[in-house]
């Protein structure tokens, strides 16, 4: 038989997620966590494109290609950090 745990007071909750917020809410309001989203949905479109043998899958792979240069520039710009490389 499991041991029983009290609940967490809604207070507590509430106060514990404000609290992961503050900390991690500037990555997710970070355009690193935007570029890589953007960059999934461009990689997934191109694959889909090519399965599908649709010539626009070259430009759909020259933008994901695109993103990888421009990141460089970003970071050696020092508007992006390093660490997400």
């Amino acid at each position: 038989m499991a041991p029983k745990h009290d609940p967490i007071p809604w207070r507590e909750a509430i106060a514990a997620l404000r609290h992961i917020w503050r900390e991690a809410g500037g990555f997710f309001l970070s355009i690193e966590l935007w570029m890589m989203v953007l960059l999934s949905w461009i990689t997934v479109a191109g694959f889909w494109l090519a399965y599908t043998g649709d010539v626009r899958a070259l430009p759909v792979f020259g933008a994901a290609i695109g993103y990888v240069v421009l990141r460089v520039v970003l970071h050696l710009r020092r508007i992006l950090a390093w660490p997400f490389l």
